[in-house]
């Protein structure tokens, strides 16, 4: 009977240690700041170890490239990834082709 107990004592220290080793939110929000800051416009908020992504980058392979890094943050259990693209801008659109500049050949200076 007192091995049963011992035992249940042993894993119930083993477990409560187990869960106490895991990094706290304050910690990650760290490793996710510094790991994000080579991408600017990007923010994190981290909370019980699930990571939510936001801001704004110019194309997918910086959103992507963000939520790699952070994926690869020791802790983090997932990550929510709502960071936005920005919209390109087209160029202007050419001038009309009877809109030319016109020049008087006529005139003699």
């Amino acid at each position: 009977m007192k091995c049963k107990t011992f035992l249940m004592a042993g894993l119930m220290l083993l477990a409560v240690c187990l869960f106490s080793c895991q990094p706290s939110d304050s910690h990650l929000q760290k490793a996710v700041n510094e790991k994000l800051s080579s991408t600017p416009g990007v923010t994190a908020d981290v909370k019980d170890g699930i990571v939510t992504l936001g801001g704004e980058v110019a194309d997918d392979a910086s959103k992507m490239a963000a939520e790699d890094a952070v994926k690869s943050v020791a802790g983090v259990k997932s990550v929510t990834n709502n960071i936005m693209v920005q919209a390109a801008v087209p160029p202007p659109p050419p001038p009309p082709a009877g809109d030319t500049m016109k020049t008087d050949s006529n005139v003699v200076k």
